[in-house]
């Protein structure tokens, strides 16, 4: 099945590339959430996270041409929308650090839940220890429920792809929590 992806993508970006406006479309369609829950962890701000996904996507069309078909998208436009947070971080100084902004997205009122917040607070004192690639993945894999071999792809490192590797990463921050 993941191999059925690779070669959609393949064959979306070939088409693309001769001119294809709806196969950009549907790539789009494809990965918008994704981009924008990736980039709103990184922003906690519902519009500034629209911005820059309507920013990495543009740059992504801009770019359409040089993409390899025969490589990972997925990897690539994760790096492109990285580089567009780092760049609107560089811009806008009025901020903590970068590899700092990270938010929960999924939509629940947490202040209605004391043990939600509770569990919450905790986690980003677990979640601030990790480096921002270890957020990175942590997010990837809880949040957006990537297989192992993309995340893998999208930080070009192999040792994603091991499902220990995310394991050892959790376990500080999952310890003792009833799922």
């Amino acid at each position: 099945m993941e191999e059925t992806k690779v070669q959609q993508d393949r064959e979306l970006i070939l088409e693309c590339q001769k001119g294809n406006t709806q196969a950009f479309g549907a790539l789009y369609d494809k990965y918008i959430k994704k981009i924008y829950d990736f980039i709103y962890y990184k922003t906690h701000h519902k519009e500034t996270a629209e911005d820059l996904t309507s920013q990495t996507f543009f740059k992504v069309l801009n770019a359409i041409q040089s993409v390899d078909p025969n490589r990972s998208f997925v990897s690539w436009l994760y790096k492109i929308a990285q580089n567009t947070v780092i760049d609107y971080y560089r811009t806008k100084r009025n901020h903590s650090d970068v590899d700092d902004m990270w938010d929960l997205a999924d939509g629940t009122d947490i202040l209605g839940d004391l043990d939600t917040k509770a569990k919450i607070v905790e986690l980003k004192k677990y979640m601030k220890k990790l480096s921002s690639l270890e957020r990175d993945v942590v997010i990837m894999r809880v949040w957006q429920e990537m297989p192992y071999k993309e995340i893998a792809e999208v930080v070009k490192w192999l040792a994603v792809e091991s499902p220990e590797y995310l394991t050892g990463a959790l376990i500080p921050v999952a310890g003792g929590w009833e799922y």
